[in-house]
């Protein structure tokens, strides 16, 4: 397919960082995997690629890489530490895990330093799709996706805070350059840590779940019997049962639809069950709405698919998110969506969701009526979210992140490089 490789000299080396376990990171995982598995629109006369793991042991990777791609272990304990200096912006959070009142304090850090390692590879430049990633000497793109633990502390314990606002703010600064996922994201960094808006590209992700393939009767009695579900029968929220997620508001919203005499619609749940996910089923007890909720836990790609097909909407009650993936999932399926109107999720939606205040349960009551009920409101979500979604394409990120490694790399970019770093579509 590519014609007239260069040496390997010439080929850009860069190494992505793709720790992040499928099911235990959510998100991370969800878009470190989207952009593994559409690597090829770079090509391999131009770039190699390593992935960072924790062990050989990735066949998750394997199955989705494509031949310019290798894994690279990097064992954290095999990796020597050193200290670095970290001056610490003053957030609210900062101030009180460290104990300080000026606009910022001076730490010392000790991070793993896979400099060697990287260096031995030949690499030339490190993604780090996940926020706690190795350090090095390389030059980095480091996303921190969002600071909802200054915006939610609540939801963290104190040792949490502590080692996310040294990570966050360490690679922040340590980076050449820091993605994010929206316009929202980019300016809370800027003003909770003072990093450059130039030094901030704005790159939303493609949906994660790039499989289109409308379910086969086969697979829709399968999953169907397996969650005691009925096609068009349910709404559907993929979320780990993280507090942030707010599942415990939509059972108090089928709660009061059920008060008013109106139909609590039944809600699947997928994604990891965590410690409170436990909280929310008692929340649903108490309330007697537990017939309307069905967790499905973790689920693989295509079953998640098949429920997007099969929903009649889906539901996202969120507090805080960089961007949606399942909103555009559900956007690139067809499927209707409300939502919370969360940091940028107006915006990433752009008037193809039904919206409502995520602290208001009579709101998202009044939004799961509509959602369920009205047919035609349906038709027009569906179709205006496919119209959002497609301008994100899984394409049109890697070429751009492939502009961003050889930036970053001091490569020399041409005036079509600039042009799809300047034009392309963005939150």
């Amino acid at each position: 397919m590519w014609k007239g490789l260069r040496s390997v000299s010439e080929q850009l080396h860069v190494a992505i960082d793709a720790r992040a376990n499928l099911g235990a990171a959510g998100g991370v995982a969800e878009v470190t995997r989207g952009l593994v598995t559409h690597l090829y629109h770079l090509p391999p006369d131009a770039f190699r690629f390593s992935l960072i793991v924790d062990s050989a042991a990735r066949d998750d990777l394997r199955a989705i890489m494509p031949d310019h791609c290798k894994l690279l272990p990097l064992q954290g304990e095999a990796l020597p530490v050193r200290e670095r200096e970290l001056r610490l912006a003053g957030t609210q959070v900062a101030k009180r895990m460290f104990n300080f009142q000026d606009a910022s304090a001076t730490l010392q850090v000790n991070l793993l330093d896979a400099t060697g390692p990287l260096r031995a590879a030949g690499v030339a430049a490190v993604h780090a799709p996940t926020q706690f990633t190795l350090d090095s000497d390389l030059p980095l793109l480091y996303h921190p996706h969002d600071l909802q633990h200054l915006h939610l502390p609540q939801f963290f314990s104190d040792d949490d805070l502590r080692h996310r606002e040294v990570i966050y703010q360490y690679f922040c600064r340590a980076a050449t350059i820091v993605p994010v996922a929206s316009r929202w994201i980019a300016d809370d960094v800027h003003r909770q840590y003072r990093v450059p808006l130039e030094k901030m590209p704005i790159i939303p992700f493609a949906p994660p779940a790039s499989d289109r393939t409308p379910p086969t009767p086969a697979e829709v009695r399968a999953i169907c019997e397996r969650l005691q579900l009925q096609p068009g029968g349910f709404l559907l929220y993929p979320a780990a049962g993280w507090e942030h997620k707010n599942h415990i508001r939509l059972v108090e919203a089928a709660a009061l639809l059920r008060a008013q005499g109106l139909t609590a619609p039944l809600m699947v749940f997928t994604g990891a069950f965590t410690p409170f996910s436990l909280r929310i089923l008692e929340r649903a007890a108490e309330l007697n709405v537990t017939d309307c909720i069905r967790w499905g836990g973790y689920i693989a790609h295509r079953d998640l698919v098949l429920l997007y097909h099969l929903a009649r909407g889906v539901v996202v009650p969120t507090k805080f998110e960089a961007t949606s993936c399942p909103i555009y999932e559900a956007f690139a399926i067809g499927c209707p969506v409300a939502c919370s109107t969360a940091t940028s999720l107006p915006a990433q939606t752009a008037g193809g969701a039904l919206l409502f205040d995520p602290d208001n349960s009579g709101e998202i009551a009044s939004a799961l009526f509509k959602l369920w009920s009205d047919a035609p409101m349906r038709d027009q979500l569906a179709a205006r979210g496919r119209e959002v979604v497609a301008q994100h394409t899984w394409e049109s990120v890697v070429r751009r992140f492939g502009v961003l490694y050889r930036k970053a790399a001091g490569r020399p970019l041409s005036e079509a490089d600039e042009r799809l770093l300047a034009t392309g579509p963005s939150v």
